[in-house]
């Protein structure tokens, strides 16, 4: 098999930014650079964006761990010197993530029917709060123009007998849901409330708890009212919910569907990660003010219609309309650096 041709001369040749790789933060780098007016080239190995952050096919998959389980030649050599400048040999292939694959079909027949109909993310499937930073950096950068979300119409957490209930994401969520008995209901909407109340007192205690000397201005009383103390703000979680007398069932919508916990929370004498209320309360707020922020989303949760690859692949299209310049499968490449 004959040689692939060599890359044409790149011009201009020399650039304030040189990005290697096309993971999500490269790529928001990338973008920033470009907006700002800086020159940018941005290279990839791989033939397709996003790197460890891309949605592929399952042939593309196949090959993606087959490549990526082999350790690559390194170069020759790190560095060469001419006598008009020192250039640097810089190697675009990084170093294997796993030390060994197998790849195994259950069944080729259907699954060769339908390669085409999803993809698969490589980063595993996260989705975005309406309200997230990272949707507001997108919606400022432009971003947001170049690729599609869908809403998160439902979801499920479920319990140690493997039965799945649906998270209520609104008031009126709550009153509709037929696997919630009448107590749980309102035990759930008072807690709301109380969530509700602490942050608006939060807010108003920088405006309208002081006179602009440090002075009360006679509200402390109605704030104490509705501000959780800072005593329960720096205790686990899952014990202020216990205080509150929520029930186990509510306890885990609130803690694993709505503030999102990774780990096992009530196992507190393991888990190492276990959440904070102030944390665990700055997290109903995010999923609170992503409830209607998008007339077309129904709930808090959003996602991109074909996969996380979509998003660095949004900041690269970003960049390239402010003048990047992308390569792919480009292997290694020798550049001269001005610090």
């Amino acid at each position: 098999m004959s040689e692939p041709p060599p890359y044409p001369q790149i011009e201009p040749t020399t650039f304030d930014l040189i990005a290697a790789g096309t993971g999500l933060a490269e790529c928001i780098v990338a973008a920033a650079a470009s907006a700002s007016g800086k020159t940018v080239i941005h290279l990839d190995a791989n033939p397709f964006y996003g790197s460890h952050y891309s949605s592929l096919s399952v042939p593309e998959l196949t090959s993606f761990l087959i490549s990526n389980s082999t350790p690559s030649s390194p170069p020759s050599s790190t560095s060469t010197t001419t006598d008009i400048a020192d250039y640097s040999i810089v190697n675009l292939i990084t170093q294997p993530v796993y030390s060994d694959v197998e790849i195994s079909c259950f069944y080729p027949e259907l699954m060769e029917e339908n390669l085409r109909k999803f993809n698969l993310d490589l980063c595993g499937p996260r989705v975005l709060f309406c309200a997230d930073k990272s949707i507001d950096l997108m919606l400022k950068s432009g971003a947001s123009n170049y690729v599609e979300f869908k809403s998160i119409d439902a979801s499920f957490v479920g319990d140690g007998n493997g039965k799945l209930w649906n998270v209520p994401d609104s008031r009126a969520a709550i009153f509709k849901d037929k696997s919630l008995t009448l107590m749980e209901k309102n035990q759930l909407m008072r807690f709301f409330k109380l969530v509700q109340g602490h942050l608006a007192a939060t807010v108003g205690a920088g405006t309208s708890g002081n006179d602009g000397n440090g002075n009360g201005n006679g509200n402390d009383e109605e704030e104490g009212k509705t501000k959780i103390s800072d005593e329960d703000l720096e205790r686990p979680f899952v014990e202020y919910l216990s205080k509150m007398r929520l029930p186990p069932k509510i306890r885990s919508i609130i803690l694993y569907a709505i503030a999102m916990a990774d780990y096992d929370q009530d196992d507190m004498g393991v888990c190492q990660n276990l959440l904070k209320t102030k944390d665990g309360i700055d997290r109903l707020a995010l999923y609170q003010s992503s409830v209607g922020r998008f007339t077309n989303a129904s709930g808090a949760l959003i996602y991109p219609i074909y996969g996380q690859g979509e998003l660095p692949q949004a900041f690269s299209r970003r960049s390239a309309v402010n003048g990047c310049i992308y390569v792919s499968l480009l292997k290694e490449t020798v550049a001269s650096f001005s610090w």
